[in-house]
């Protein structure tokens, strides 16, 4: 869980975020219609389809100002995990406001089937997925192979992610709003987009730097599996119970049950020397 990585306990309590989980999930039925708005169909249904749509904004934003919010004040540590999980967070919210142009009948008539679709989905379902993965693997690597992952190369890696992927599909905004559609193979018969091509190859130059900088990371993974610093049970300072048995864990996880004395979240404890206390730990 990404709040996890910000070791703070959600601001609003746990209750906003499932109701915001489930209304998104509801809405997600009721929403497809929003594909077909210059298919024809009936106005009526047309603006059906874009008030649900643009209702999905409300639990999507509880959700985001809750992580945004759990930082706040909180003890941070800007390592790999976190730049990660905040990019994360910053690449959700882009494809997400980039949606609400497209919820709209009226404008989604005039970006539909262009570049400035393309680049919204992609900052969904792959800015913010990446990162989440990355983020994750990170986090997880010392309990899986007892080894810290290298943060030097983990944030090289990171910057020569982040920087590239905003350079491929920021432009690609510039040309959906130009008027630019998918799949074409020849520019020729477009002659008004060919003043674009700087930009189109500017773009493919980015994601070639991406991809290259992805090398990083696996020759990370590569080395830090036979070589990294050894993780210890709980490198994070984290709550949680996986944390309290070794990297990585034996048949069975625990030697012996672990006993519970209180729940997951319970950092900056008034009273407490350390900033974190373990689930295991007597009071």
């Amino acid at each position: 869980d990404i709040l996890s990585c910000f070791a703070r306990k959600p601001l609003f309590g746990y209750k906003p975020m499932v109701y915001s989980i489930s209304a998104i999930a509801g809405l997600g039925f009721v929403v497809w219609g929003h594909h077909m708005f210059i298919s024809g169909m009936n106005p009526a249904l047309g603006m059906t389809f874009m008030v649900s749509t643009m209702m999905i904004a409300l639990p999507s934003a509880i959700k985001t100002f809750n992580w945004i919010g759990t930082i706040w004040g909180g003890n941070i540590r800007f390592n790999t995990v976190l730049l990660n999980c905040v990019a994360f967070v910053s690449m959700f919210i882009v494809g997400g406001l980039s949606g609400i142009f497209m919820a709209a009948v009226p404008v989604d008539i005039y970006f539909h089937d262009t570049y400035f679709i393309v680049a919204h989905f992609h900052y969904i379902l792959f800015g913010s997925t990446l990162f989440g993965v990355f983020a994750a693997i990170f986090y997880w690597f010392p309990k899986m192979f007892g080894r810290m992952m290298n943060e030097t190369l983990g944030k090289i890696h990171f910057w020569g992610t982040i920087i590239p992927f905003n350079l491929i599909f920021i432009p690609l905004f510039v040309l959906g709003a130009a008027g630019q559609h998918r799949r074409i193979y020849d520019y020729t018969g477009f002659p008004e987009l060919a003043k674009y091509q700087d930009v189109r190859v500017f773009a493919t130059m980015a994601l070639l730097v991406m991809l290259a900088f992805q090398l990083v990371f696996f020759y990370n993974c590569l080395i830090s599996w036979r070589s990294g610093k050894k993780a210890g049970n709980n490198p994070w300072n984290s709550n949680t119970l996986e944390w309290t048995t070794s990297s990585p864990p034996g048949h069975g996880n625990w030697k012996e049950l672990p006993t519970v004395y209180r729940g997951p979240y319970e950092y900056s404890t008034p009273g407490r020397e350390e900033d974190f206390w373990p689930q295991n730990v007597p009071n």
